[in-house]
């Protein structure tokens, strides 16, 4: 027999992960799929939010919160003098870089207010103000002229040093950019944030824009160039791998950038930045101006990167975060700045090593588990999938390392789902297919038995350990003629089908029928050691059902005599024998074959001679004693039978002990005496032994319809004939059989 898991299951096994890892390819570029990703990283984000440490005390935020628009008056009213007196009153505690995360794009009703903010930020060495690139927006010069000229920027340059290639970074032929004298007084950074299409959130911080044909660089890297004095020449841009920028103390800052020059956003918990109230700060700072006290419960500003944006509820300028669906989206720009002076960077792992890992966890779980049970098959792949996650989950915590999820997950699961589906799939066609094969002859349990084993049938056989089981009805030739051909097929079928359930019922493998005999053996194709035993006990409710039945038949007036007293003689052997599929390759049958199959044969035949119904070798008898001590047999004689040359003990089984009568018991102690006395040699004393015990046989063949001896009878017969024909002097008792 073939395990039904070779072949073709390997192939899929094989070829399934490559499959898969295609299609898991194809998915990746998709937006759904990227979405779903991104779900797993604010997950990420949130669960270490507890455990993330301070941002960089070098960050300080001003936010315009509810304070200040109540102290000022709704943000559509605010005026540009505003920022300028906010400016210009910084100047008691210079920061080390000011940044606006505004727009200020047109020219004020007052142009006085214009020139009063330019005035406070000329004041400083570092500030940056916004501009948003890529946008469809008139960014009108005084002139009238449409679209970027450098002189419009005013102090901000280019960045020249840029290698890779340009085609996917962030921009257009327009933007949205300081009115000129702002844009002379300080330094522009683009401040474009591109948010899911999906939720809206920002996870991806673009460094650098380009503006027309040239590169300029976002706020945060203007921030940085102006916090450590770095010209635009100093900046060096690798495009998917890096921005160098010089340390003013010496070596350098380096920050991992992809194809489009965007930094993956490393999300610290938003609430950890303290933000602090635009109108507060700037009454603080009036009332400190002569005295220079400053309250402790401020940020000192001197020499930090003092950061301005839009934080009131209802402002423009709020956006999702993985904590917060309205977040100010400044805390974003000063999420990525302190990425950046934190060195604390997401880290990701070469897809060509995930690949790796994968096709290798892969095949070597589905090969290990392609005949693992159903349990192991299912619970291994959730374990493994869910270790996976939980050390995903792990290593982003302690590392910020963002091993992918959603993908490698989703395709584990689906080779497995494919090969479990596929191994059903192939179990039920083998189940059919087995069912087929055995279910005429076998118990549907021994069937699913066979089935779940994963064998199947083919053609050919092995070497087994069964017990064979012959039956014969006596005398059926002339039982037969007494009936008309419809009514012998009718008893014929009560009586095949009540004995054969017998044999199933014990978990026997019905062989075939021939006329009215049943072939039957026990221990395959399910081996089990207690073979004998069950063949043992069949043959004894056979034999009760063959009583049972005549009564049935007694009440029937339609029947004649013959069927009423009918008997059935039952041959049993235990051995090795051949069994297997065995015939031709277009048809075959599950049958046995070899010397202990024949031998079982003539133990049925040979039980006719000696007057008896059941009749099982030493084998047998010897094996079923193992498994259980609880049937009477009796030991009948040693012979050589027809086809054999080795001499083999028989005995016949009698029922079980519990059932065996006074009588039968003192018929059994005579015929052992008697048979002690015949391989003595003493013929004339165990012939009257014989005789003696012939007079309480269970089986009387004056009383009993159809009993024509009984084995004391054929026994004191043969001890008249070995008196006539003395054996040999060295005889060991062996008695050659003259018919099968």
């Amino acid at each position: 027999m073939a395990s039904i898991k070779k072949g073709k299951q390997s192939l899929v096994a094989w070829f399934t992960p490559v499959i898969v890892l295609a299609t898991m390819g194809l998915l990746s570029q998709t937006q759904f799929v990227r979405h779903w990703e991104d779900l797993t990283m604010d997950r990420r984000f949130r669960d270490r939010a507890d455990t993330d440490p301070r941002p960089d005390p070098r960050i300080a935020l001003i936010g315009i919160g509810d304070q200040s628009l109540k102290g000022i008056g709704k943000w559509e009213e605010w005026t540009r003098d505003v920022h300028g007196d906010f400016t210009a009153d910084l100047t008691y505690r210079i920061p080390k870089v000011l940044a606006f995360d505004f727009f200020f794009p047109d020219v004020s009703t007052n142009p006085e207010h214009d020139l009063s903010f330019a005035d406070a930020l000329a004041y400083y060495e570092a500030v940056g103000s916004a501009a948003i690139t890529g946008m469809v927006i008139d960014a009108k010069s005084p002139k009238g002229e449409v679209g970027i000229v450098q002189s419009l920027l005013g102090k901000t340059q280019p960045l020249k040093n840029v290698t890779g290639n340009r085609s996917k970074i962030l921009g257009g032929g327009q933007a949205n950019i300081p009115i000129p004298v702002i844009a002379d007084s300080s330094w522009t950074g683009v401040v474009n944030c591109p948010p899911s299409t999906f939720d809206g959130m920002r996870r991806w911080l673009p460094l650098i824009g380009e503006l027309g044909d040239n590169i300029y660089p976002s706020l945060v890297l203007q921030i940085l160039m102006q916090f450590e004095g770095a010209a635009p020449d100093d900046v060096e841009i690798v495009l998917n791998e890096s921005i160098r920028v010089p340390k003013a103390e010496g070596g350098g800052w380096v920050i991992p950038i992809d194809e489009r020059g965007f930094l993956a956003i490393n999300y610290r918990n938003t609430e950890r930045f303290d933000m602090f109230d635009y109108y507060a700060v700037h009454q603080t700072l009036k009332s400190t101006a002569e005295s220079g006290s400053w309250p402790d419960v401020l940020p000192p500003l001197e020499n930090q990167i003092v950061l301005v944006g839009q934080s009131a509820p209802g402002l423009p300028d709020l956006g999702p975060t993985p904590y917060n669906r309205t977040d100010p989206l400044f805390r974003i720009q000063a999420t990525g700045l302190d990425n950046i002076l934190s060195c604390d960077y997401l880290r990701f792992i070469s897809p060509l090593w995930i690949v790796a890992g994968w096709l290798a966890l892969a095949w070597t779980t589905l090969f290990l588990l392609k005949d693992a049970p159903v349990a192991a098959a299912i619970g291994v792949p959730v374990v493994i999938a869910t270790g996976y996650v939980l050390i995903a989950y792990a290593v982003f915590e302690e590392s910020s390392l963002a091993l992918p999820i959603v993908l490698p997950v989703l395709g584990f699961g689906l080779i497995h789902a494919t090969m479990f589906g596929d191994r059903l799939y192939r179990e039920s066609r083998a189940r059919k297919h087995i069912h087929t094969a055995f279910g005429t002859y076998m118990t549907k349990s021994l069937v699913d038995r066979i089935a779940a084993s994963g064998e199947m049938p083919e053609l050919g056989g092995e070497k087994v350990e069964i017990t064979v089981l012959f039956s014969d009805i006596q005398g059926f030739s002339s039982f037969s003629e007494a009936l008309t051909p419809e009514r012998l097929v009718e008893v014929m079928v009560e009586y095949l089908s009540e004995l054969t359930d017998l044999v199933l019922d014990q978990e026997g493998t019905l062989d075939k029928y021939i006329g009215d005999a049943i072939d039957a053996m026990f221990g395959a194709p399910i081996p089990y050691p207690d073979h004998a035993y069950r063949a043992v006990a069949c043959t004894i409710q056979m034999q009760e059902m063959q009583e049972e039945l005549c009564e049935r038949w007694k009440k029937d007036d339609t029947l004649p005599e013959k069927v009423h007293h009918m008997r059935t003689r039952i041959g049993l052997n235990s051995g090795e024998a051949v069994v297997g599929n065995i015939g031709s390759r277009r048809r075959f049958n599950y049958t046995m074959m070899g010397d202990n199959v024949n031998l079982g044969a003539r133990c049925e035949s040979g039980a006719k001679s000696y007057g008896v119904y059941t009749m099982v070798t030493e084998d047998t008898r010897a094996a079923a004693m193992a498994t259980k001590d609880d049937v009477c047999y009796r030991f009948l004689d040693q012979i050589v039978v027809q086809g054999r040359s080795l001499p083999v003990k028989v005995y016949e089984v009698l029922g079980y002990q519990r059932d065996i009568t006074k009588e039968t018991t003192r018929c059994l102690k005579l015929f052992a005496e008697a048979m002690e006395t015949y391989l003595a040699k003493d013929w004339d004393r165990a012939r009257k032994l014989f005789q003696e015990a012939s007079k309480i046989e269970p089986f009387q063949p004056d009383r009993d319809e159809g009993i024509s001896k009984n084995p004391s009878l054929v026994m004191a017969d043969r001890c008249l004939e070995m008196k006539a024909n003395p054996p040999a002097e060295d005889w060991d008792g062996v008695y050659t059989m003259t018919s099968k």
